[in-house]
Formats: structure tokens, C-alpha cells, sequence
């Protein structure tokens, strides 16, 4: 890692930035693994499927939601 002159909150703004850039309809897609418990995966399981929804679709959504708080 490089040495910077740049004040710590610079950095890690400018991080920020590059990862919402890098996030923002690029239509890529990267794996997200999670260690549940079984009881808990097979909750989660059910309720997609009486949504008629995927996990990953719900994961995802959650993800933005907790993000854009």
C-alpha cells in the first residue's frame, strides 16, 4: 500500500465513491456466501416460496435496503 498525504476521511470517501461507481449498473453480479442457521435457512426458504420469490432476490433487496439507510 502506498503512503498518502491525503487526511483519512479523503480516502475513505473517495473509496466510497469508487465503490457506488463501480456498483452502479456495471450488470455484473458477484457471489455473496452466508453461514445460517439450519432452522433459520429453512424459515427463510418457506417465506420465499409463499412470496413466490427467490432468496437471492430477497437477500438482495435487503442488502439495498440496509444500504440506503
Amino acid at each position: 500500500m502506498a503512503l498518502s498525504a491525503k487526511k483519512p476521511t479523503q480516502r475513505a470517501d473517495q473509496a466510497a465513491k469508487k465503490l457506488m461507481a463501480e456498483l452502479s449498473g456495471t450488470g455484473k453480479k458477484k457471489r455473496l456466501n452466508a453461514e445460517v442457521d439450519e432452522t433459520l435457512y429453512g424459515q427463510i426458504k418457506m417465506r420465499a416460496a409463499q412470496d413466490g420469490r427467490s432468496i437471492s432476490d430477497i437477500t438482495r433487496d435487503l442488502w439495498s435496503e440496509y444500504l440506503s439507510k
